[in-house]
């Protein structure tokens, strides 16, 4: 066996290695991850005349399962750029793909992640009600 091959042998485990190593590098930086933040009973984006004693709870509209987000851009390269999501958007995004007024039993969830650009997201999941119009 000449010194020739023994060096290409070892430029190629030296490639590999480098190789393995920024494809690690990667990985790390496109971190990310999601939280659950919890329920919430009722929400909405705006004041709602809610008169609980008016309501007909059999002929209410209801859409079930309707999301809702909102996203921001946090930080690039590390340096904050903007106060990030906010829950509101997201409460208003899903009334408004609910055609309804209040959403229900919303639970909310916030995905974070970066790579050079750190970005944030909050979405809400719940029930969209549709309310009468009240005198």
């Amino acid at each position: 066996m000449g010194t020739g091959t023994v060096d290409s042998a070892r430029g190629e485990s030296l490639v590999k290695l480098l190789s393995c190593a920024a494809l690690a590098l990667s990985l790390a930086a496109l971190a990310g991850c999601t939280t659950d933040q919890g329920m919430l009973s009722i929400a909405a984006p705006y004041e709602v005349p809610l008169d609980a004693r008016r309501l007909d709870l059999e002929t209410l509209s209801i859409v079930r399962d309707v999301s809702g987000s909102h996203t921001g851009v946090t930080s690039v390269l590390g340096v904050p750029t903007t106060a990030g999501p906010r829950l509101e958007d997201a409460v208003e995004s899903a009334i408004a793909r609910g055609h309804g007024d209040v959403l229900t039993r919303a639970n909310v969830t916030t995905t974070k992640w970066w790579f050079l650009v750190g970005v944030e997201t909050i979405t809400v999941r719940g029930n969209v009600i549709d309310l009468p119009e009240m005198p």
